[in-house]
């Protein structure tokens, strides 16, 4: 059941087939598909499905960013994120005033005779959040996806259904636009038939009240990890605790602290999915202390690491159940299915012949108690010295210090700190401060923004 929209699954399959009737009729092959309306989203994803076209996602709504994704595509369907009007548009996309009948729900079992059935072979294009430059495609088929669910439901399935009497009722704060939230928010509910609750909640405020209203129905809930950091600052889901059956966390690293701290005051400990687009969910686990940093790998995934560089390498059914496939992910393995991960691989640099992991750099930044968040990045300009650059979201000490000091005096005790575990050539030589790190909606760093901090 669509709760939101009161909508049965039965009406939902009407609806898709009259939406796969009128798409056969359309010579395109290939179809970009955007739409923040997760509910429309759904029909025309199963309804391309279903009429045997690819589909392509794009990150997001914007123009210019339609425009990059239509070189993959021969049609647009859906809607624009900005206030730009569709048929303003320079390249083809599909008149959706010929779907207002099925979209307003006046359908008839006469127009939807065949059965709905859907090509496993499906071709879907996800792209990567492009953050650090221009998009990645990444082909799936619609198989791997449902395989993926699969696992899903095999794994998860108990966490949800913890109460006899009704499963729990779906809900993300997650776009469908992308990998993770397209199989937890969307395939996941509809194919084990939970009830689901299509809108995203920009603000914790919202998704409480909410809940609020849903009164006596346990809620699994998807989220990113900026999103639980946010829960922290604001502490607004004390309120509804006794309805949050599980979390669900992926998009990027989730601060211990902060997946204690959930179980303290939520009484539910996160769920943290780990992989990325191209490799589907690799391992997962729910931290019983800030110390418990093991990894637990899905049950259909192998996996082992390079003697040598310690990279990841995973044998899936996400992506070639006949090749193994090479991450850029450092681990160190404890047995065949756990693992503790170590950094990116791609993040390892020299500096002045001295190799160092920027993503340790900035765990051990971390570690001082004024700093929240870190991250470091090289700092290569054209004539100057490459080096190190690091950039921190500041802890309430930490704003406190920064207020009562010089810029310079805060600096160097920063250094001093990381000169007790590095060598004083790879230590950051320059410095920035931020109220908030610039995460995405999917909880990944723009790091294009952090590189201009330094321009």
């Amino acid at each position: 059941m669509f709760i939101e929209q009161d909508v049965s699954c039965i009406t939902w399959q009407q609806q898709v087939s009259c939406l796969r009737d009128m798409f056969n009729k359309q010579p395109q092959e290939t179809w970009l598909l955007f739409c923040q309306d997760s509910y429309l989203f759904s029909l025309y994803f199963f309804a391309l499905i279903a009429a045997n076209k690819r589909i392509v996602l794009p990150p997001s709504g914007q123009p210019l960013q339609l425009e990059q994704c239509m070189e993959h595509a021969d049609i647009f369907l859906g809607e624009l994120s900005e206030s730009e009007e569709i048929s303003q548009l320079t390249f083809p996309y599909f008149d959706k005033s010929s779907l207002k009948a099925v979209l307003a729900g006046k359908v008839t079992s006469s127009l939807n005779t065949e059965p709905l059935t859907l090509n496993p072979e499906c071709k879907i294009v996800f792209f990567t959040s492009g953050s650090s430059g221009q998009a990645k495609a990444i082909n799936k088929t619609f198989e791997q996806l449902i395989i993926e669910v699969e696992q899903l439901e095999k794994t998860f399935a108990q966490h949800l259904d913890s109460n006899e009497s009704c499963s729990s009722l779906v809900m993300a704060t997650v776009s469908h636009q992308h990998i993770y939230g397209l199989l937890f928010k969307l395939l996941w509910p509809l194919w084990s038939g939970r009830d689901l609750y299509l809108r995203s909640f920009a603000y914790p405020e919202h998704l409480v009240q909410k809940i609020k209203q849903l009164q006596n129905r346990d809620i699994c809930l998807i989220s990113s990890p900026a999103y639980y950091h946010r829960l922290l600052s604001d502490n607004v889901l004390t309120e509804v605790n006794t309805q949050l059956r599980v979390l669900f966390s992926s998009g990027g690293p989730l601060n211990a602290e902060a997946a204690v701290s959930l179980k303290s005051s939520l009484k539910v400990t996160p769920i943290e999915v780990f992989g990325s687009t191209e490799t589907g969910g690799i391992a997962w686990r729910q931290r019983d202390s800030i110390d418990d940093d093991g990894w637990q790998v899905f049950s259909e995934i192998q996996c082992l690491a390079e003697n040598e560089t310690q990279r990841l390498s995973i044998l899936s059914p996400y992506v070639d159940r006949g090749h193994w496939y090479q991450t850029d992910d450092r681990v160190e393995l404890i047995d065949k299915q756990r693992f503790k991960l170590l950094g990116r691989a791609d993040r390892i640099v020299k500096i002045e012949e001295k190799r160092c992991s920027l993503d340790e750099l900035g765990a051990r930044l971390a570690e001082h108690v004024w700093i929240e968040h870190a991250y470091v990045l090289v700092d290569e300009q054209v004539g100057k010295r490459r080096c190190l650059a690091a950039v921190a979201e500041l802890s309430v000490e930490g704003k406190l210090a920064f207020a009562a000091d010089k810029k310079f005096h805060f600096d160097r005790q920063l250094k001093a700190h990381l000169k007790q575990y590095f060598e004083a050539i790879v230590v950051p030589r320059k410095f920035r401060y931020l109220e908030q790190m610039p995460y995405n909606s999917q909880g990944k760093l723009n790091k294009k923004t952090l590189e201009s901090l330094f321009d």
